[in-house]
């Protein structure tokens, strides 16, 4: 018979004339035959009579609702395996949809209904139930060929079914129980799917004295009842799962058993993927909700001193105590802003391989003494005592000072915040196989155990005694680990619980001969007084055009502003400039430009540009150079490095 000539039942059941009016109208080109029902006894009685492709099933209805009926259909055998589809116009379709699902639904349907979905759907069940129809007839085709003696044509069907196929006899004990089976017919694809070779003539237990005999009570129900069953079932022996199909072969009291059945192994271990991987989708989502509410907050955190401190500079201008306590109070503020958008940028850099290390000989004393200086106001101000133990021998290494200065820091920062006040730090560094072993130990709230392999997690926080953060974004041991890992170390973590505080340890690779490596070792910059610049600052916000101006005033140096690159390029070419201060982001052209144009100008050869962006990777760095600048600072510009470039610059013009 034709697979699309093949009938088809779709079993359509609401109390409502007009809503199965409705889906019967958008059923009608699927060329089934449709079944209504108008309460769930109904339903259940249709059902007693024949099989269908699928069912239609309202959630809202008198006396018995849809999921009571998907219960009853669901307990009996002969529909426990029938598709249902859900259809409700209920308020709450979620708490529906998880009811519908646990009694085995296979979709849940809200209305109004789209009659194209509703088509697609419903006709792929029928698509379904055809093709099993089908299998089912073309199986007792070839049964019935077999009997009547045509072997050739049965066996040409037989072996071309992709799923394994078999035929057993159930083997009886003497109190009548099934002991065992025996195989009377194997396919081809029986082997594929168990990887037994020639089953035929032999019991289960002789291939595999192991078997696992789950499926014997399986199978003697399906003789003794003659309904036909599916199950999975996990064959232990070889560690593969099966989608099963058995049916009796001949009338009551026959013991055969013809049984079809694939191997689903991959698609189970798919699903336990899927679901692993939407669960770390889901946690990875929830971490990022919370980082972004913890990246607000400690962003707001130093907005309000910092409006603060600018009413107070407006009211106490004749207090000059006050005044400087007040400056002193913004700047720790500003740079606590300035750390956190320097590690949101570290982290973009490292996550996309575009951080860059400026290594040198340097010897990890210094680096150390650097990073304890920077923590040191965080650590004073939480009353901590910090001991320092470092070896007196130079410790080479082949790093990027900065970087390892901000691990360092990072470490120290870390122990100082998770510590309560009035702690014990130690610094401690030692020599083991070629490595420098740093270690960082603190007595603060220190980790649970379940915690410490989540601590260089990103954006992960451990919790204090009270169950909340202690601030920060929780990037900072990640930037450790990632920093550490660009150097070819390591770092661990190790911590004896909760309220034991906590350590760790930093590995760097030390350079093999120490005395060579000391006697390249860079020297520090000299520190002689630059003469008299000529500088130009180039930003469209006054406030930092004048501020920075006012610094360069302060250093002896002339300052010349200009807010636009029409006007920067009309003071080039007016005087001569030593350095120029150069913002990116200009109203009327970009940087870019008006350093091209500047470097076009015979008096403007040997003048440093110097780039001012808020952008800092590796391609922006790139593309001011090809623009014709000297250096690249990120907004805001460090002090020192301004300090330093205009001491370079004050060098070379004396040199020169």
């Amino acid at each position: 018979m034709p697979h699309n000539t093949i009938p088809a039942h779709v079993l359509l059941v609401d109390d409502q004339p007009a809503n199965l009016l409705a889906l019967e109208a958008a059923l009608h080109s699927l060329g089934v035959n449709m079944v209504r029902a108008m309460s769930g006894e109904q339903a259940l009685a249709a059902l007693l009579k024949q099989d269908f492709a699928a069912v239609l099933l309202d959630v809202r209805m008198p006396g018995m609702d849809g999921f009571e009926v998907a219960r009853e259909i669901r307990s009996r055998a002969r529909s426990r395996f029938t598709p249902i589809l859900f259809v409700t116009a209920g308020d709450d379709p979620d708490e529906a949809m998880l009811s519908a699902y646990a009694l085995g639904a296979v979709d849940f349907l809200a209305k109004p209904l789209r009659s194209e979905v509703l088509k697609a759907k419903v006709g792929v069940f029928v698509e379904l139930y055809r093709s099993k129809e089908e299998l089912r007839l073309r199986e007792r085709r070839d049964f019935e060929q077999r009997l009547e003696a045509k072997e050739e044509r049965y066996r040409a069907l037989f072996e071309s079914i992709d799923e394994g196929f078999c035929v057993l006899k159930l083997l009886r004990g003497p109190d009548g129980q099934v002991r065992d089976f025996r195989y009377e017919e194997a396919n081809e694809a029986f082997t594929m799917h168990t990887g037994v070779r020639d089953p035929v003539g032999k019991t289960a237990r002789e291939l595999s004295p192991a078997f696992q005999n789950e499926g014997f009570a399986v199978f003697d129900r399906v003789v003794r009842t003659g309904e036909a069953t599916r199950f999975v079932q996990e064959q232990k022996t070889i560690n593969r799962w099966f989608d099963i199909y058995a049916s009796r072969l001949g009338g009551p009291g026959s013991d055969l058993v013809a049984v079809l059945f694939a191997d689903i192994t991959q698609r189970l271990l798919a699903e336990q993927d899927m679901r692993r991987l939407n669960e770390e989708l889901a946690q990875a989502n929830r971490r990022k909700t919370e980082f972004l509410a913890t990246l607000a907050h400690e962003l707001r955190n130093p907005l309000a001193p910092l409006s603060n401190g600018l009413h107070l500079m407006r009211m106490a201008s004749t207090k000059p105590e006050l005044l400087e306590k007040t400056r002193q109070m913004m700047e720790r503020q500003i740079q606590h802003m300035v750390h956190l958008v320097d590690d949101l940028l570290d982290v973009a850099r490292i996550s996309t391989g575009k951080v860059e290390l400026r290594r040198r000989h340097v010897d990890l004393r210094e680096v150390i003494a650097t990073a304890v200086e920077t923590s040191a106001s965080l650590i004073e101000a939480a009353g901590h005592k910090l001991d320092v133990d470092v070896p007196q021998q130079p410790l080479p290494l082949d790093a990027d000072p900065t970087r390892i200065a901000q691990v360092v820091s990072n470490l120290l920062n870390n122990a100082a915040k998770y510590t309560p006040e009035g702690g014990r730090i130690g610094l401690k560094v030692r020599v083991e196989a070629g490595q420098a072993v740093l270690s960082v130990s603190d007595t603060g709230i220190g980790i649970a155990p379940d915690a410490i392999d989540k601590v260089f997690e990103m954006f992960a926080q451990v919790p204090s005694s009270a169950g909340k953060p202690q601030g920060g974004l929780g990037i900072g041991l990640s930037l450790v680990q990632s920093l550490v890992a660009l150097h070819g170390g390591s770092v661990s973590a190790a911590s004896p619980g909760s309220g034991q505080g906590s350590t760790f340890t930093v590995r760097l690779p030390l350079l093999p001969s120490t005395s060579e490596a000391s006697s390249r070792m860079d020297t520090s910059p000299g520190s002689s007084h630059p003469g008299q610049l000529q500088v130009l600052v180039v930003d469209d916000n006054t406030d930092a055009a004048e501020s920075l101006g006012v610094l360069l005033d302060i250093e002896g140096h002339a300052a010349h502003i200009a807010h636009t690159g029409a006007e920067a390029l009309q003071l080039a070419q007016s005087q001569p400039l030593d350095v120029v201060f150069l913002d990116i982001g200009l109203p009327d052209m970009t940087g870019y430009d008006v350093a091209r144009r500047m470097r076009l100008l015979p008096s403007m050869q040997k003048t440093l540009l110097v780039a001012l962006t808020g952008w800092g990777t590796q391609d922006d760095r790139e593309r001011t150079r090809e623009a014709g600048f000297d250096r690249h600072l990120t907004k805001p510009a460090e002090l020192p490095a301004v300090e330093e470039l205009l001491r370079a610059a004050a060098q070379a013009k004396s040199t020169a």
